[in-house]
């Protein structure tokens, strides 16, 4: 059978129904606020990848397991929110062949399923009593599996999204509509101005390669911090024109900069598996030792033994080793210290 496959939230929905039903909920029950530090805390952790989409949406709706009718607290938000539904889709004669697939819980789409007669809905399973997350989270790729998972034969006629993460189902569709706003257009023949699609092909280069970028994002933050401590110590504290207070400035810099760079590396970077984390964090420590004293050699040659000690020298000598730090503990982490089977 053909079928009309629709993502919900931006395009049926104009917004973001989750962020919406999270924000009714705290109207009506303030207390959710006590619960914004560790919503926030999980936000950060599934940033730097260390916890998983379905970890964060247990966190942000934990809040479901204390109501006693989610079934009316549903009817409350949509008869506030229903409003929001797309003219093109509400108006539809029919939705008798017409497939909702969304990353959103099906707790609050299961609504509209219902009310519309819509044929077959496809969300994030949430378990109510516990907030955890049924199976994965319904995006990108696990779209199209949970698609033919539920209609083994089915044939994708239609597909309608407002997001480039839906192209793995457009791909499965004869037909692809991108909906911006009240617009719909042919996915290909749209053309999105220049601004979003040098986003999209610096995303695309990314991924051709995320370990690589993303190491050099953490490299460029690590020093960052490395680079900051150490101005603000030489420039303040600490005269770069003493030789033992500027490789004290150095040591201090590199100290925090490895704490920051580990933590950022093994989870962010690498994606690290490895419980003897001790014995990681030592090699690591090891690799960056041997960077460390590349740096003080540089810095005592060129800043203490030629007297290059302006405050201007000091900033070239230190972006160059900067730079090669860079280069060399990439290579060390790679091969020596987050090295995969």
């Amino acid at each position: 059978m053909k079928y009309d496959v629709y993502d919900f939230d931006g395009t049926i929905y104009n917004g973001d129904s989750g962020i919406d039903i999270f924000l009714f909920a705290v109207k009506k029950y303030p207390k959710i606020i006590l619960s914004f530090p560790k919503i926030l805390w999980f936000a950060l952790l599934l940033l730097l990848k260390v916890k998983s989409i379905e970890e964060f949406k247990k966190v942000v709706f934990a809040f479901v397991k204390n109501i006693d009718d989610v079934d009316e607290f549903v009817k409350e938000f949509w008869v506030s929110h229903e409003k929001k539904l797309k003219d093109f889709w509400v108006n539809k004669k029919t939705h008798s062949r017409d497939v909702i697939i969304s990353a959103s819980c099906y707790w609050w789409l299961n609504y509209i399923k219902e009310n519309y007669n819509v044929h077959g809905l496809i969300a994030t399973e949430m378990d109510l009593k516990t907030a955890e997350i049924i199976g994965n989270n319904c995006h990108k790729k696990e779209k199209v599996n949970l698609f033919y998972s539920e209609y083994p034969k089915g044939i994708v006629d239609k597909m309608y999204t407002d997001s480039i993460n839906d192209l793995p189902l457009i791909e499965e569709a004869r037909e692809g509509f991108l909906v911006k706003k009240n617009k719909i257009y042919k996915y290909y023949d749209y053309k999105p101005n220049i601004f979003v699609r040098f986003w999209r092909w610096g995303w695309g280069v990314y991924h051709k390669n995320e370990e690589f970028w993303s190491y050099m994002v953490v490299g460029f933050l690590t020093t960052v911090v490395s680079v900051a401590v150490k101005w603000g110590l030489l420039f303040t504290v600490l005269d770069a024109k003493n030789k033992i207070e500027l490789q004290a400035a150095i040591v201090i810099s590199w100290i925090v900069a490895v704490l920051f760079a580990y933590v950022t590396n093994r989870f962010y970077v690498f994606k690290s598996k490895s419980k003897q984390i001790f014995k990681e964090f030592i090699s690591f420590i090891g690799s960056r030792l041997l960077t460390l004293l590349m740096e003080m050699a540089i810095m005592w040659i060129f800043v203490t033994y030629l007297a290059l000690n302006t405050k201007v020298w000091v900033i070239i000598w230190t972006l160059v080793c900067q730079i090669l730090i860079i280069i060399f503990n990439y290579i060390f982490s790679k091969i020596f210290v987050f090295k995969k089977k």
